[in-house]
């Protein structure tokens, strides 16, 4: 449970911290609607979640942005599954993981400086490593794991857009070490991204 429990906080901050740990300020979206469709699974749900967010810059300057979500499971999944997004954005960085956010942050700030095969310190003994360049719904990526010595039995991969803004990031896995074999317990991964020009 408590490794469940650090893997849930680095995602809720990952995923719902919107506007703290946003990969993209949003003077960077063009005019128009920006809409990231996103596929969330877990080793608790049977069917994907559809999480959906769009970006309108308006004329005036100002913004909208809209987000939706949509599961489809039984009682006990709908609680736990869909309750998870929700659930992640009470989660405060007081609850003591040992990762920096302030480090993951300003990875995602620094993202036109990573490179191939690069190994990034995120703590003390968390790196951000394995960095390969990947193309994620027609996004252009950076990825890479943060591995955790304190925490040999988890890792996560995230990758940073580098080519379009988004405001999530393109994908999310964590993983846990179990009987040997690495097994996926929750992804997130971009699926479509399309941009619409404003009409005005």
């Amino acid at each position: 449970m408590k490794k469940r429990l650090s893997l849930v906080l680095v995602i809720g901050f990952l995923l719902i911290g919107v506007g703290a740990f946003a990969q993209a300020d949003l003077d960077q979206f063009p005019a128009g609607t920006t809409t990231m469709r996103y596929e969330v699974t877990s080793d608790e749900i049977s069917e994907p979640q559809i999480l959906e967010l769009a970006v309108t810059a308006l004329e005036d300057g100002r913004y909208t942005i809209r987000m939706t979500t949509e599961q489809t499971g039984d009682e006990d999944e709908l609680a736990t599954g869909f309750g998870f997004i929700f659930g992640a954005a009470q989660i405060s960085s007081g609850a003591g993981h040992d990762v920096s956010y302030t480090s993951l942050q300003a990875l995602m700030d620094q993202r036109n400086r990573l490179q191939e095969g690069g190994e990034y310190v995120l703590s003390a003994t968390a790196n951000f490593k394995d960095v390969v360049s990947v193309e994620i719904a027609g996004v252009w990526c950076f990825e890479g794991m943060i591995v955790d010595a304190d925490e040999p039995d988890e890792r996560m991969t995230i990758a940073v857009a580098l080519t379009y803004p988004v405001y999530i990031s393109p994908r999310i896995i964590a993983e846990e070490l179990r009987d040997g074999e690495w097994v996926r317990v929750f992804a997130l991964e971009l699926v479509e991204y399309t941009v619409s020009e404003s009409e005005g």
